[in-house]
């Protein structure tokens, strides 16, 4: 998946006082788009020193592999020669893949702090802390760190079926699995069986976890469940999100499912066809 990185490593810690070097990477967030150079299916970010606005506020965001990454919250810059503002979505074809998980980790904390410009108690402008990530409004107090968001992905089973999905406004998109996000009040095995019934009508049981991932373009955080069928298997569309719901053999699934090394769904769908047995 994205976030499989091999010997590197991204750190999301936060860092106070942390001063951008010439060969930092400085992230520009613009109407959802970043500030990129591509060359083929190759990223890169501007660095500081190729930068005009050096008397910006430059906000720390993480490291890759030891190179600090900054926000730059300047209103105007000089765009660096080759670069141009890009939607964060090219990471689906972007190499090296460490450069496209610190492009979506990049959009998730840049999102939230664009969404946090203003109080949302009194409407005041908020500040940066400088001791943690986090804002907080000078006049009445509010504090409000990074949201992340709980969604789950399901991989509902039957033998040696499973059901694949997609959805309605995603015409020509890759086979995907029943997902959703977790509501106020719900464990996250109550969101599993909830999204299940809602999406297909079809009742579940022996939910199990498989694993997780970190999912900047929605700012959420992706948990993986194996279910299996309790009852009928007829798939009745309730809710308008799915165009549509299908049972799928495993002979039926490609051995190089679209976005197997990206996402937990096209992961989950790829072992499933090459054998894996979730209750094995």
């Amino acid at each position: 998946m994205i976030q499989d990185l091999g010997t590197s490593c991204l750190n999301s810690t936060y860092i106070k006082d942390a001063v951008p070097q010439d060969s930092s990477a400085v992230i520009f967030y613009r109407n959802g788009k970043i500030l990129l150079k591509r060359e083929g299916n190759s990223i890169t970010f501007p660095e500081y020193g190729q930068v005009s606005c050096r008397e910006s506020t430059f906000i720390y965001l993480f490291s890759l592999d030891g190179r600090s990454f900054f926000l730059c919250d300047a209103q105007e810059e000089t765009v660096p020669e080759g670069f141009a503002f890009e939607t964060p979505q090219v990471f689906r074809a972007t190499e090296p893949k460490e450069a496209a998980f610190a492009l979506v980790t990049a959009r998730h904390i840049c999102a939230w702090y664009d969404a946090e410009r203003y109080c949302g108690r009194c409407g005041s402008v908020m500040k940066h802390s400088a001791d943690e990530r986090m804002m907080e409004c000078p006049e009445c107090g509010n504090r409000v760190y990074p949201v992340i968001s709980p969604a789950v992905i399901v991989a509902v089973t039957d033998g040696d079926r499973i059901l694949l999905t997609r959805y309605a406004s995603r015409e020509g998109a890759p086979s995907a699995l029943v997902a959703g996000f977790c509501e106020v009040g719900e464990t996250i095995e109550q969101t599993v069986a909830r999204e299940v019934m809602e999406e297909t009508g079809l009742r579940i049981k022996d939910i199990r976890y498989y694993k997780s991932q970190p999912w900047g373009i929605t700012g959420g955080i992706l948990m993986g469940f194996w279910c299996r069928l309790d009852g009928s298997d007829e798939v009745r569309l309730n809710d308008g999100e799915l165009g549509e719901a299908v049972w799928r053999t495993r002979d039926e699934i490609p051995g190089d499912h679209p976005g197997a090394d990206i996402s937990l769904t096209g992961e989950m769908i790829q072992v499933f066809g090459k054998g894996f047995e979730p209750y094995g």
